[in-house]
């Protein structure tokens, strides 16, 4: 049985109480649930990770819950993607594609991104979180699943590869930490990155990532950031950059798109939706 924080004194279950009900506010159930298809499970191969170290977080490999949470979101931040014209959709860092399998299924085109995991450091390498962009001299072999990372890039395999391949979405495979993107400018209308671009670089790079992301797209934005882990929290360098990056987002004007909406996640200013006034170039 899970222990609430009404249970106990202990500061952790009490901050993780605080955290989940942050949660709950946040992106709970605010409206009710549309009427869409909601498998419980993906139809995974046996042995779908058997090539490496562990597969995701349990968390992540229960579609229904993927998808309601989905929903949440873009009844949140993209409700105009709930109805209305097709749209072409890029999703960066995909993960288990619910995003994209929920707008899909709204009639959008959409079209997904991943690379290898490289939020821990390990043996063979550093933190990509921490990496500049560009980084010429960050190199990776293996990745924190245990999957090869060949020198040239050119990857064939990552973490939710077999979840996406289940759900037949179709996925552009790179590494978001190396500018330009191959894509071409305004082959998207929208530029999704949600929960991701800390696992790129260093914060003190993130705008020239969003630039990016607007040079790709015609009519939208939108990124989500994590709250900060506190071990990064505890770099006054890191912590800085970061509330820079926040207040270079609220104030965000460039090439035709304007910040138009700032959310709250997890009880801080974490979203940021920009817009392209005036509608499509």
């Amino acid at each position: 049985m899970r222990q609430t924080a009404s249970d106990t004194d202990d500061p952790e279950t009490l901050r993780r109480a605080c955290v989940r009900a942050l949660r709950i506010a946040d992106i709970g159930s605010h409206f009710a649930l549309p009427d869409l298809p909601m498998p419980r499970d993906y139809p995974l191969a046996e042995g779908a990770w058997s090539g490496n170290r562990r597969p995701p977080q349990r968390k992540y490999l229960q579609r229904r819950r993927n998808l309601v949470r989905a929903v949440r979101r873009i009844q949140l931040y993209l409700p105009e993607l709930m109805g209305g014209p097709p749209r072409r959709v890029f999703e960066l860092s995909t993960g288990h594609g619910a995003m994209l399998e929920v707008l899909r299924h709204y009639g959008h085109a959409v079209l997904g991104n991943d690379f290898a995991n490289m939020v821990n450091g390990s043996e063979d390498g550093g933190r990509s979180a921490l990496r500049a962009l560009n980084d010429p001299g960050f190199s990776r072999r293996i990745d924190d699943y245990g999957i090869p990372i060949p020198a040239d890039g050119q990857i064939a395999d990552w973490p939710y590869r077999p979840i996406t391949d289940s759900i037949g979405l179709p996925m552009a495979l790179f590494d978001a930490g190396h500018l330009p993107y191959p894509l071409d400018s305004g082959s998207q209308d929208y530029v999704l990155c949600l929960q991701a671009i800390e696992h790129y670089c260093h914060p003190g790079h993130w705008l020239a990532v969003v630039d990016e992301m607007c040079r790709i797209a015609t009519t939208g934005v939108f990124v989500l950031l994590n709250p900060m882990m506190q071990s990064f929290a505890a770099d006054p360098g890191y912590r800085a950059a970061f509330d820079t990056f926040r207040a270079g987002m609220r104030a965000y004007d460039r090439g035709g798109f304007r910040c138009v909406g700032v959310h709250l996640h997890w009880g801080q200013a974490l979203g940021f939706k920009l817009l392209r006034l005036g509608g499509k170039c």
